[in-house]
């Protein structure tokens, strides 16, 4: 994963600001961007996890936090998302 994320920071730096390679405040910001990026579909992915059957408690062992607090992030979520329609393919 290190490697993978290093490689993302790497691309993405080339891709917004060639000359950017190596300055520590390109690499914060392509990094925080890849975790936000990351923190977003991590929402999705924690909806259909619970979607497919997942327990809450199965969910927060995956992402190392307590039930209690996979619940309260997640939940509301979770329930919203049902409510809205598919989008088309």
């Amino acid at each position: 994963t290190a490697m993978l994320i290093r490689q993302a920071a790497m691309t993405l730096t080339i891709f917004r600001a060639p000359l950017g390679l190596g300055d520590a405040g390109a690499t914060i910001s392509v990094l925080v961007s890849l975790a936000a990026e990351a923190d977003g579909q991590l929402w999705d992915a924690v909806a259909d996890a619970h979607d497919q059957g997942y327990t809450w408690d199965q969910i927060a062992d995956r992402i190392a936090t307590s039930v209690t607090t996979a619940r309260r992030r997640y939940a509301d979520y979770t329930k919203w998302r049902n409510t809205q329609p598919l989008e088309p393919d």
